[in-house]
C-alpha cells in the first residue's frame, strides 16, 4: 500500500499554504490511510503510554478524502491547534 501523504503531498502543501497551516508540522503527524482517504492525527510523545492499552485517543487534526479525482479537506476542532 502506498503512503497517501507522499502521493498527495503537493496538494496538501498547497492547501496548508492557502489556509495558513504549517505543512512541516503536517508531515510529522501520525497518519492513517486507505484507498481514498488520509487522516492526520496528533500524537503527544511526552505522554508515557502503553499504546492502545491506555486507550488514549489521538486527536484527528485533518481529514483528506479523494472524491471524483479531487481532494476534499475537512478541518476538525484540532486543526488550528496542531497545524
Amino acid at each position: 500500500m502506498s503512503n497517501r501523504f507522499d502521493e498527495w503531498s503537493s496538494e496538501i502543501k498547497s492547501y496548508c499554504q492557502k489556509n495558513n497551516l504549517d505543512f512541516d508540522k503536517a508531515k510529522k503527524l501520525s497518519q492513517g490511510w486507505g484507498k481514498d482517504f488520509l487522516v492526520l492525527q496528533f500524537h503527544d510523545e511526552n505522554i508515557k503510554a502503553n499504546g492502545l492499552l491506555d486507550e488514549i485517543p489521538m486527536p484527528v487534526v485533518l481529514i483528506i478524502e479523494k472524491k471524483d479525482n479531487n481532494l476534499i479537506f475537512t478541518q476538525t476542532e484540532h486543526t488550528k491547534k496542531y497545524l
